[in-house]
């Protein structure tokens, strides 16, 4: 750890998520999964994919015996074989999961429980309900991204809720264990805002039809500054819910050592008095290269909301900012420096 120096203004740029909502989709390792005979279905609540491509995805070679109606696949070293009708999954001669439902054949394709797949060669699958979107990673981590369309019963789009997260790579238990926890917050955050939206959204559409325009929110995670010490990761917002988009953003720092919470006071060996006075010089040499950006009182603003600066890692600087509104008007959008780390 080391003394910080006043470093320059770092500008922030916000990225837009795409947006994604078909019936089932299936991503391996990011990468979507196409079914061009057989789409996935649903059997009695377990999705069920063709075989070849959903282990071909898997980076595993597949063999199909006739007689014996039983997937061969092999991958590295693990063999994994099923039999249709059967609903053992065997993993180099051992009974290594049970299915709810067996791989059947339909439509002369074989089709298989995706979550036996995964479960059979180590890898994770995530289900996200709301938009019938499944996320196999074989790496370890969980990954799971957000969409849901809202809309009024005569069809109107009213909002759009989308959350993303572009995680952490490093192969460790610790970066494993904060993927985990973002994903479970993307989670628990779409269902709170996806429920938000719809009652604003109705509520604004009945009352004034004609002239509503389509509310969203979109949230991205994004993973910053990794290295083997600390990283962190920067959720960034935009909502509208008429009138004006808003714009924010939020951060946390972790230690890669063991998934932890790290303080800015864990990262560099200043106080927190002499970061409080960095902070304070640095935010006041903004407003004094440009001090119609900001509010005629954006000084004493500024000494009252210090506890409001935030702040996250981006390769070898740490980044200090302030949320619209605070010593700038909307308008201005995030405030925000960076000095050397």
């Amino acid at each position: 750890m080391k003394k910080m120096i006043l470093g320059s203004l770092l500008a922030l740029s916000i990225a837009v998520p795409a947006l994604a909502h078909p019936p089932i989709t299936v991503y391996v390792d990011q990468q979507e999964v196409v079914f061009a005979d057989q789409a996935p279905v649903i059997v009695d609540d377990r999705t069920l994919v063709p075989m070849r491509k959903i282990f071909e995805a898997m980076d595993a070679d597949v063999t199909w015996d006739e007689p014996s109606q039983t997937i061969t696949s092999t991958r590295g070293s693990d063999v994994v074989t099923m039999t249709i009708g059967q609903k053992q999954v065997y993993k180099n001669g051992k009974v290594v999961y049970t299915m709810d439902v067996p791989a059947q054949i339909m439509q002369d394709r074989t089709i298989v429980p995706i979550r036996a797949v995964a479960v059979a060669f180590d890898a994770n699958v995530a289900w996200d309900g709301i938009n019938y979107v499944i996320d196999i990673t074989t790496d370890g981590t969980t990954s799971g991204n957000y969409s849901k369309q809202i809309h009024a019963d005569d069809g109107t789009l009213l909002a759009t809720v989308s959350l993303t997260y572009s995680p952490l790579t490093s192969n460790s238990t610790a970066a494993d264990k904060i993927n985990k926890n973002i994903y479970d917050q993307m989670s628990q955050k779409a269902s709170v805002m996806a429920e938000r939206l719809e009652l604003a959204a109705k509520a604004a559409y009945t009352k004034n039809p004609a002239s509503f325009q389509p509310y969203y929110y979109m949230g991205t995670y994004q993973a910053k500054g990794e290295g083997s010490d600390f990283a962190s990761v920067v959720l960034e917002e935009r909502t509208f819910l008429g009138g004006t988009e808003t714009k924010t953003i939020s951060a946390d720092t972790y230690n890669m050592k063991n998934g932890s919470d790290a303080a800015l006071t864990d990262i560099v060996t200043d106080s927190e008095k002499e970061l409080k006075t960095l902070m304070e010089k640095g935010f006041s040499a903004l407003i004094n290269q440009n001090p119609d950006a900001f509010y005629s009182d954006a000084k004493d603003r500024l000494s009252k909301n210090l506890d409001e600066v935030g702040f996250y890692l981006d390769n070898n600087a740490v980044v200090f900012y302030l949320n619209s509104g605070i010593i700038a008007p909307e308008s201005a959008g995030i405030i925000a420096f960076s000095v050397p780390r």
